[in-house]
């Protein structure tokens, strides 16, 4: 049964096929904010055997790198589907025909860098489409890509050039954000954009909602989960009153099921931890606070009642909430008081990672506060959780931040010697740790802009 993403999906389609049937060499398609992950859906769903798309469709996977490299890397992108079609196990219903065509590298022009790319793509849409009423699209999915002068430059020649009458290109934008506006108003007769009406808030609502009426089984789960989304969307939206009203309801639910089953006081988290985030976003600390003082105190009851895992991570992350307000108002101490009880709880669930992070931020906090020694004490708690970390994990997480918070410490060696720190980092970075934590640290910017912030996302 059709389910409310398939039919986003089915009207984006339907959107493309109208502007592909346009004599138009390229399509955009722009999103409003937040809805990237639909467009990457929709990517898919084009490519999806049981699709509704009856065209020939690519969908090139690339970031830009360069005017001189690009045509290359995306013809031997192709040239991989195609080698793949031509050579994969294929189920039995679907109509095999070999594709004939190979990539001709020496297609190469020095007045157009893009002439590689275009000069093959039109001798594939010609094998693939010629003879029928069908179109050939090839779709740049350019996310990751940097060089957005160089990446317009290199369609502006793309479109200088003669394109097969049966192909066309596709790009995408964000509303707002958007990288090729300029482009698609300099070339009007060989550009069409198209803006799909994307609700991805109302599709998961509706999801919700069949869920619910297909479930039985847990009706107060899906009641709540149902309400949540809404709440969820009413913050997103801004529409306070409505807010007011789907918390309540949550915290209904969630109050009526609790006396019959613990685990619900991790809702009661859930929906204050929206609330006080809603709040920060608006700058009203005062509710804020009271709202995240609400969230460590459903934590609190859970953490003899629950399991630990799970009780103490609840906990911890409230507190870090919480904290983050405080740094707001720069209340340094209370703010360095509240990581370090994060930090704490983090310790008695085994969450060594975030009891690391949890002690870089109180002593980021200390150290704010002038507390020197204070905040020489956490980072240095937090080195030596350095064993109970993996080298994945501390290369791929923020601990870094700490050891340069620590190594930033001149009175260091009151509480560790710089003989325990080059072996313990030698053991998880290698011999030339110094230069891998320099160059984390210049990847990163700054190292106290890094931190703070890093705390007004926490």
């Amino acid at each position: 049964m059709s389910n409310a993403i398939q039919q986003i999906a089915d009207k984006m389609l339907y959107q493309w096929e109208d502007a592909v049937r346009k004599p138009v060499k390229l399509i955009r398609i722009v999103v409003n904010p937040g809805d990237e992950s639909m467009l990457e859906a929709f990517y898919d769903y084009m490519l999806a055997i049981d699709s509704e798309e009856e065209d020939m469709v690519f969908v090139i996977e690339l970031p830009f790198s360069s005017m001189s490299d690009f045509s290359e890397d995306v013809v031997g992108y192709i040239a991989q589907q195609v080698e793949y079609w031509n050579n994969s196990k294929k189920p039995e219903d679907i109509v095999f025909e070999r594709v004939n065509w190979i990539p001709d590298y020496n297609a190469e022009t020095q007045r157009n860098e893009a002439f590689l790319a275009v000069a093959n793509f039109n001798k594939l849409a010609d094998v693939l489409v010629k003879g029928t009423d069908m179109k050939c699209s090839f779709v740049f999915n350019l996310k990751n890509t940097s060089d957005y002068d160089g990446c317009r430059e290199w369609f502006e020649k793309a479109l200088s050039l003669p394109f097969h009458k049966q192909m066309v290109w596709g790009i995408s934008d964000v509303k707002g954000y958007e990288k090729f506006g300029k482009l698609m108003t300099r070339h009007p007769n060989d550009t069409e954009s198209i803006y799909p009406p994307i609700d991805l808030d109302g599709a998961m609502e509706q999801l919700a909602e069949q869920a619910m009426n297909e479930d039985k089984s847990d009706p107060a789960a899906s009641n709540f989960r149902l309400a949540l989304i809404k709440l969820m969307n009413s913050v997103k939206k801004g529409n306070a009153s409505q807010t007011e009203a789907f918390a309540k309801k949550c915290l209904d639910i969630a109050l009526e099921n609790v006396k019959k089953d613990i685990n619900w006081v991790s809702q009661f988290v859930t929906v204050y931890t929206i609330l006080y985030t809603d709040q920060i976003a608006h700058r009203d600390y005062k509710t804020a606070m009271y709202f995240a003082d609400k969230a460590v105190e459903a934590a609190e009851i859970g953490v003899e009642k629950l399991d630990p895992s799970l009780a103490c991570r609840l906990l911890g992350n409230t507190l870090l909430g919480k904290a983050s307000i405080y740094v707001r108002e720069s209340h340094w101490k209370e703010a360095a008081d509240t990581y370090y009880r994060g930090a704490e709880a983090y310790s008695r669930c085994n969450d060594y990672l975030m009891q690391s992070e949890a002690l870089r931020l109180s002593g980021w906090c200390r150290e704010n506060n002038y507390e020197k020694t204070l905040a020489l004490e956490c980072y240095v708690e937090g080195f030596r959780l350095s064993d109970k970390l993996s080298e994945e994990l501390i290369k791929n997480s923020s601990y870094p931040l700490l050891l340069l918070s620590l190594l930033n410490c001149s009175t260091r060696s009151k509480l560790v010697s710089d003989k325990e720190i080059n072996e313990v980092l030698t053991k998880i970075l290698g011999d030339n740790w110094e230069n891998y934590l320099y160059e984390y640290k210049r990847n990163l910017g700054k190292y106290n802009g890094m931190a703070e912030q890093h705390i007004t996302r926490s």
